[in-house]
């Protein structure tokens, strides 16, 4: 029998050597903060009354790390996972929930296989205080209103006089079949091209998102979203402007259409950084009925922020920031959610946090 002390330093060996080509990193993010959802179209027993939380935002950790195969070729991999270092991780999934993939870069560009974000998140809106209830953008937000990609096929260009372009597929693996029989087909693809040159960045947007169901009932035959958005540093200023609409092909009854903007600046004086950003979701065009208007589905967020660059790697903010959601309205802080949020609610958080990130 082998001895278990050899056994294991053999072991220990060879785990140096696979983690000595890859790079460790993440980032810590916590606050305190007291949140409500009051004003709901229900009434006064539907509000979520004053509560204090400590919440861990968009915390992760990941590993990542590459290969060269020669010839101007590299392997890339990467392996990411949100972590919450608020409660034990009560609230998080699986391994790999975040960015994770295999993939090759050269000359050509780079492609990515697994699950990672679409090419429509290449670029985003200036959002002074990212990853936390004051942030207004992705799927549960306001505006940039897309989720990551599993099973997808990304591809990033190399940029080229400025210009970078972006690709990606997903595949329905899944293919719920509805009601009545029908299989769907709720496949993903996007393209994207971004501009940058000196202090000015800006760029555009395509996703189609296929079959929509709700419940096990076809609901749209396709969802699709057009985004632009213009980012401009002028010193230690920068500003930054964005628009996405979105038109759902309902399966029945009359398509719907909805169109968000946004309007962000953000002043750094010396180690504070200082934001104020505005965010308005508009009329939902085509989901008025009897009783509900297309702008019962309105909503609007400010958020305003402060950070302290304690060091490079950590910073110290506060903020305050309030959603209205009109009477139909249901939306949310998308990192950071308040649970129970009714119609018409209006989400509202202000607090303090850190920042580390390795």
């Amino acid at each position: 029998m082998r001895n278990p002390i050899c056994l294991a330093l053999c072991l220990a060996g060879a785990s140096a050597g696979a983690l000595a080509d890859a790079t460790i990193y993440g980032t810590f993010n916590a606050a305190l903060e007291s949140v409500s959802a009051t004003g709901a179209t229900a009434g006064s027993a539907s509000d979520v009354r004053q509560t204090q939380r400590v919440t861990s935002n968009t915390s992760k950790i990941g590993f990542k790390g590459q290969e060269d195969l020669g010839n101007g070729v590299k392997a890339l991999w990467q392996v990411e996972q949100e972590v919450s270092i608020d409660d034990g991780g009560a609230r998080k999934g699986a391994w790999g929930t975040r960015n994770s993939f295999v993939g090759l870069e050269g000359g050509f560009g780079k492609v990515l296989l697994g699950n990672h974000d679409s090419a429509y998140k290449m670029f985003g809106y200036l959002v002074p205080l990212e990853d936390g209830s004051a942030d207004f953008t992705g799927k549960d937000g306001l505006i940039n209103r897309v989720s990551r990609l599993k099973n997808s096929v990304q591809y990033r260009s190399p940029e080229l006089a400025g210009w970078l372009l972006g690709a990606s597929y997903a595949a329905d693996e899944a293919r719920t079949q509805t009601s009545n029989g029908q299989r769907t087909n709720a496949q993903v693809w996007a393209l994207a091209a971004r501009y940058r040159q000196d202090a000015l960045q800006a760029g555009v947007a395509f996703p189609r998102n296929g079959e929509q169901l709700s419940g096990n009932s076809l609901l749209a035959n396709h969802q699709d979203f057009w985004k632009a958005s213009l980012r401009y540093t002028l010193g230690s200023t920068e500003l930054g402007v964005g628009v996405e609409h979105e038109r759902m092909d309902m399966a029945s009854g009359r398509d719907q259409r909805q169109t968000a903007w946004t309007a962000a600046v953000t002043q750094r004086l010396g180690a504070w950084t200082l934001g104020l950003a505005y965010v308005r979701l508009g009329s939902r065009q085509g989901a008025d009925t009897a009783t509900l208007k297309a702008a019962d589905y309105q909503a609007d967020q400010w958020a305003l922020s402060a950070g302290y660059d304690v060091s490079k790697r950590t910073q110290l903010y506060g903020f305050y920031t309030r959603l209205n959601n009109r009477a139909a309205a249901t939306r949310n802080f998308d990192s950071s959610a308040i649970a129970g949020v009714a119609a018409g609610s209006n989400p509202t958080a202000v607090g303090v946090g850190m920042l580390h990130r390795f």
